[in-house]
């Protein structure tokens, strides 16, 4: 329900603040006094478009907040909206003088589009000129969803239609990938053979040949200091070398056991230190043979070629050599596919057929549940609309297969396809309600279907905009007592001319207006009873009211009380 509006800098409100109650209020008040600028503020809130010239004069800015109490509501996951920790749900919108507006959902900014999608959940504004939820499909079928099915009765269907969606997204890209199936081919062949002929299989290899190009490069400077480790440590023409020196060392310690204690132990790390000389030696030795020195040049030339393809390779398909590899293996994968895709393509579309033959048995079954609650439901809003001076309309609900090149065409209702004719005179043909109702008949059959509706489920709150227009008194006190039937389940806000309309409420407001520091200014009162006679009494009157109209007003209330 909603608990309360703030309206700052709008038209001629300049700050009005008010709450609402449960159950059933209706907003009187004299022509010109604000009730219309109040309803375009709640409207604004709620997402409708905005237009600048509703600021203030004089002012840059105008607000509107409107809090609602959601605690107990269950929004769809799709709204991104929870209440918070009070239960609330505050809307809040801002437009500028420039046009723009900006919206805020529980303190958080928004798009305008969500607000919107909130607000539709939340509340419900029926105008003269308002078609709401008469005027698109997808809202007709939620409406009489909502009488037919109870939560969850859906979910089998939608279920299965998810999954068809995702299969024709799947053969669709599908599809798309093999509109240049035999150029994608050549080209998928040619960059695995590319790769394939390099012959990659060592993650070191760039690594490896980096180092023996720099060998190579500068061979003769290696050869001459490789030469000259081997000639200190182990070969010397001379034989003056340090593994020879240490022999000499070792032998000499040795003929000293007997005066010097240890010596074992000494000529023990002298050996050690010539072993670890010599594998030095051959280590060194090891970074060029013969072959090395048999044509370098040629060998030079073959590693730069070989690192030159390494180089492209690493260019177009990864930045190592793993990386290419594991890119040889995605491309033969996506060829295996390619030359199998005939074969997935057949497979999914016996898996489209088959979902589908699923989602046609389900969708027909909720067409067929949709049928039988339609004639209720259709039995209902007549029954209703005769009570609403409206006894010659004729009203039905179609439900058609809905199809599209012969197939049958899904959505997340099923496939059925809703609409609500109307003839509301003798004589004249059905028709979509949305094209021939006038605005006072639009609004009583809106009545009518929210009347139905309600004695199922509760729904939002609903705001009437002087839905009584044009009829007669005993039409509106009939609307009334709709009104207020329906406010036993949900909350129900009406501005309305009627006295017999508004001495039925619940709670009454009272919006007037008056001149504050050379400006008009409107404001909100919530009249008591005795306030409530006076207004009653000015809307049967006018302004010289008498002591007749007065007892009639009261009159009016007592009856209402009864």
């Amino acid at each position: 329900m909603l608990r309360s509006v703030s309206v700052s800098d709008i038209a001629i409100i300049k700050e009005l603040s008010f709450d609402f109650e449960p159950g059933f209020t209706v907003l009187t008040g004299e022509t010109g006094a604000g009730k219309s600028i109040l309803i375009d503020s709640i409207a604004f809130v709620l997402g409708a478009r905005a237009d600048r010239d509703m600021i203030r004069t004089g002012e840059d800015t105008a607000t509107v907040t409107a809090v609602f109490d959601g605690a107990e509501l269950q929004l769809s996951d799709s709204l991104g909206v929870t209440p918070d920790e009070y239960g609330e749900i505050t809307l809040t919108r801002t437009l500028t003088s420039d046009g723009r507006s900006s919206a805020k959902i529980n303190g958080k900014s928004v798009p305008i589009a969500q607000l919107r999608e909130v607000g539709k959940f939340l509340m419900a504004i029926h105008g003269q000129q308002d078609t709401g939820a008469l005027s698109e499909k997808s809202e007709l079928i939620e409406l009489l969803d909502g009488f037919v099915f109870d939560e969850g009765d859906l979910d089998e269907y939608r279920s299965i239609y998810s999954k068809l969606c995702a299969l024709a997204a799947k053969r669709d890209e599908l599809i798309s990938s093999l509109k240049d199936k035999t150029m994608m081919l050549d080209i998928l062949e040619y960059q695995f053979n590319e790769i394939s002929g390099a012959k990659l299989s060592d993650p070191d290899e760039e690594d490896k040949l980096i180092l023996l190009r720099n060998k190579l490069r500068s061979i003769e400077k290696v050869a001459k200091n490789v030469s000259v480790v081997k000639r200190a440590i182990l070969d010397n023409e001379r034989g003056v070398t340090v593994s020879y020196m240490l022999d000499r060392a070792s032998g000499a310690i040795s003929a000293l056991s007997e005066v010097c204690p240890g010596s074992e132990d000494l000529v023990k790390r002298i050996d050690e230190i010539k072993y670890e000389l010599i594998d030095i030696s051959e280590t060194v030795s090891a970074l060029i043979s013969d072959d090395d020195m048999s044509d370098p040049e040629k060998k030079l030339d073959a590693v730069e070629k070989r690192l030159s393809v390494i180089k492209k390779l690493k260019g177009k398909y990864g930045e190592t050599i793993p990386d290419v590899i594991a890119k040889r293996e995605e491309i033969k994968k996506r060829i295996d596919e390619l030359r199998r895709s005939d074969e997935t393509l057949c497979d999914l579309d016996d898996e489209i057929s088959s979902v589908t033959a699923r989602a046609e048995a389900s969708a027909a079954a909720l067409s067929e549940r949709r049928k039988s609650g339609a004639a209720i439901l259709t039995r209902d809003i007549l029954s209703v609309l005769g009570e609403l001076d409206m006894p010659g309309v004729r009203f039905k609900i179609g439900i058609d297969k809905r199809h599209t090149a012969g197939k049958t065409d899904f959505d997340r209702y099923g496939f059925d396809d809703v609409d609500f004719f109307v003839s509301a005179n003798v004589g004249e043909e059905m028709q979509p309600i949305s094209k021939i109702a006038s605005g006072g008949e639009l609004s009583r059959i809106m009545l009518a279907i929210k009347s139905a509706l309600s004695k199922k489920t509760s729904g939002v709150t609903s705001v009437y905009d002087e839905i009584d227009a044009g009829v007669s008194g005993g039409t509106s006190e009939r609307i009334g007592r709709l009104l207020r039937e329906m406010s036993q389940k949900s909350q129900i806000i009406c501005i309305t001319p009627s006295a017999l309309i508004a001495s039925l409420a619940d709670c009454h407001l009272l919006i007037s207006k008056s001149e504050t520091d050379g400006r008009v200014e409107s404001r909100v009162e919530r009249l008591d009873r005795e306030g409530r006679i006076k207004e009653l009494s000015r809307i049967i009157g006018g302004i010289n009211i008498t002591e007749k109209q007065i007892r009639a007003a009261e009159e009016m209330l007592q009856r209402s009380e009864r």
